[in-house]
């Protein structure tokens, strides 16, 4: 009996793991349906040196593919059904971050806001452990 819980227990924890591994919001796809690509981050209060490594440090550590580590940084992530495609502009205070190019399921442009809005989560956290 207990062996049938367990295995009802992980077939409901991956279940619920996939699924929000795979969910794209419906704001995501209006965006792009709106030609509404870029995503700001405003009162960041760092300066943009210490800005552009902390996003730079953010990307890394969330697994996106650096492309160019300038300014903007040019990266990339790929998922099960999602390719996020984003250029993170970075100056003093603030963080844009366009996405033109994003693709789900192989051909539906989408704004992959949830993803960038962990990256720059990241980012926050990181510019409060280093004051």
């Amino acid at each position: 009996m207990r062996n049938y819980l367990n295995i009802t227990l992980i077939f409901c924890l991956i279940s619920l793991v996939s699924g929000c591994a795979l969910y794209v919001s419906e704001e995501s796809y209006a965006m792009a349906g709106r030609n509404e690509y870029v995503l700001k981050y405003p009162g960041l209060e760092a300066s943009k040196d210490s800005l552009h490594s902390k996003t730079l440090q953010a990307l890394q550590s969330r697994g996106w593919y650096i492309e160019n580590s300038g300014n903007p940084i040019k990266a990339k992530l790929t998922e099960v059904r999602q390719t996020a495609i984003a250029s993170f502009s970075v100056s003093d205070n603030m963080v844009e971050v366009d996405t033109k190019g994003s693709m789900v399921d192989g051909n539906k442009p989408y704004v992959p806001k949830r993803y960038v809005d962990n990256v720059m989560a990241s980012v926050r956290k990181l510019l409060s452990q280093s004051k």
